[in-house]
């Protein structure tokens, strides 16, 4: 991993932990100070922005991979036009999601009229057009990030996150305490997504050129079109891989089991996001590899490399998770909320393949080849959610978690298949290097916690909790690394060591 990337996983860890510590403070104070009415309109609107990201339309993930390909080529001029396309292109981009915007805040009284009050549904529309204003600046502006990380500049994109949450977290609490209310933190938070813009602008400008970014000429739109609307296909179908569990509990189970549901999926996409801090930087390599015309043996290697990353670390939360979720989340939100433990627990195990073996669709992003990749999913996923449909009625949230993990198991192996025949990829010799010794040694540091657990004098006490992952952390690193690690891989970390206290 190049240095920009260990500084970009860093930050990005960073910023998860800050989120994560802060965010088991800052809730209960936030729905203590808006109160029910308050808080309710603010998570309403909160939860439209990521579906307004889906209006992007894959350009984020286009981008990077094109510049990405001329960087390989060490083509400018055509890095160049391509930048000034995707200009053309973010234009509609903005007045689609005006457009767009500006309908639901039209019609906001007719569709939540009956749920709230006129106080609480203005409120709701003042929100929603501050998200629509600010959306308009930010979808077009996460190109420069985009543009980054095409470059392998993964460092800055991703200091600024934990700046911007620090700030978010002080000036809350600041506005909270002042009385401001749901709009003034949701303008905040805008504000703030502008800033990163601005910043991110600026560094691109400085560090990378405007040569590399506006030229007299653009490209014909139609293949970036071609490109971006299977990546938006793709992005759609990630968006629905999890959340169409919230839609389909809300449709058909009570209140409460939509709470549980919706804690336990929060979870589980925080897992996730231990592997989106690494995959989101393998483009440009897997770009630099495919331009080589490497052979399935090259490839495979290549993944190895990569998917040992990324399985250590999502195979310590897992297992972490396993052994002190239940009492973590009993103890943190309280026993009626037990089940999101499972739902967390049965989504993780499903994802941990899928999410290790992301490079894949780097190196086929890089091809050039996502149609089938982006049909290949969007048919899996779409199986899980209707199964989930007609499960839940009958098993509750177990049966919806589960026809949805169903469908993501379902698109790993049929990504393996694509795989093998795109790639060349030895599916045995991947899983045997990356799983293996994994596998082994992570079952017996469950097995050795589970025993201990059984004589601990109480489990659900925060000493417990905070001593035990501790201690854990350390046993399964020092087991990842006596009994895991290659002799390469110890000697990478030796070397890295060295170098920074060099």
């Amino acid at each position: 991993m190049s240095h920009e990337a260990r500084k970009g996983a860093f930050y990005n860890y960073l910023n998860l932990f800050l989120i994560t510590v802060t965010g088991m403070f800052l809730t209960p104070f936030i729905v203590r100070n808006l109160g029910a009415s308050q808080y309710g309109v603010y998570t309403l609107v909160g939860a439209m922005l990521p579906y307004l990201m889906l209006i992007d339309m894959g350009m984020s993930k286009t981008i990077t991979r094109y510049v990405a390909h001329y960087r390989a080529h060490n083509d400018t001029e055509s890095e160049a036009r391509f930048l000034t396309t995707t200009i053309g292109i973010y234009g509609f981009i903005s007045i689609l999601l005006l457009v767009c915007g500006g309908s639901i805040y039209y019609f906001s009284d007719k569709i939540w009229s009956e749920q709230f009050t006129p106080d609480e549904l203005q409120c709701v529309r003042q929100m929603i057009l501050v998200v629509v204003v600010s959306y308009a600046i930010i979808i077009p502006g996460s190109a420069f990030t985009s543009i980054c990380n095409g470059c392998g500049k993964f460092a800055f994109p991703r200091i600024v996150q934990p700046i911007r949450h620090l700030i978010k977290v002080i000036c809350s609490v600041a506005l909270l305490l002042l009385g401001f209310k749901a709009l003034a933190l949701m303008t905040l938070e805008m504000a703030l997504s502008i800033g990163i813009v601005v910043a991110t602008l600026l560094y691109v400008r400085k560090h990378i050129g405007r040569k590399h970014i506006f030229a007299s000429s653009r490209l014909d739109y139609t293949p970036i079109l071609k490109y971006t609307g299977w990546m938006a296909l793709y992005a759609a179908t990630c968006a629905m891989q999890w959340n169409a569990g919230m839609i389909i509990a809300g449709m058909q189970l009570d209140a409460s089991s939509v709470g549980v549901m919706g804690l336990g999926i929060m979870i589980g996409n925080m897992y996730g996001y231990f592997a989106e801090t690494i995959n989101r930087m393998t483009l440009p390599r897997a770009t630099r590899l495919i331009k080589e015309n490497p052979t399935g043996k090259e490839i495979t290697q290549s993944m190895i490399e990569v998917g040992r990353i990324i399985a250590i670390v999502q195979m310590g939360v897992l297992s972490a998770f396993f052994v002190f979720g239940e009492s973590f989340v009993e103890k943190w939100v309280g026993q009626e909320y037990s089940k999101s433990y499972i739902i967390a627990l049965i989504m993780m195990a499903s994802w941990l393949m899928q999410l290790s073996e992301d490079y894949g669709n780097a190196l086929i992003e890089a091809k050039g080849r996502v149609r089938t990749m982006a049909i290949i999913n969007f048919i899996a996923i779409f199986v899980g959610v209707i199964a989930s449909y007609y499960a839940t009625p009958r098993y509750g949230v177990i049966g919806l978690i589960g026809s949805l993990s169903g469908g993501t198991l379902l698109a790993t192996i049929a990504n393996n298949i694509y795989y093998k025949h795109l790639l060349q990829l030895n599916i045995g010799n991947y899983i045997a290097r990356v799983y293996g010794r994994l596998t082994v040694s992570t079952i017996a540091c469950v097995t050795a916690f589970v025993v201990i657990r059984q004589y601990a004098v109480d489990t659900t006490s925060w000493a417990w909790l905070l001593g035990g992952i501790a201690t854990y952390v350390v046993i399964y690193t020092t087991s990842i690394y006596l009994g895991v690690l290659t002799k390469e891989e110890k000697q990478a970390i030796k070397k890295y060591v060295q170098n920074k206290r060099g």
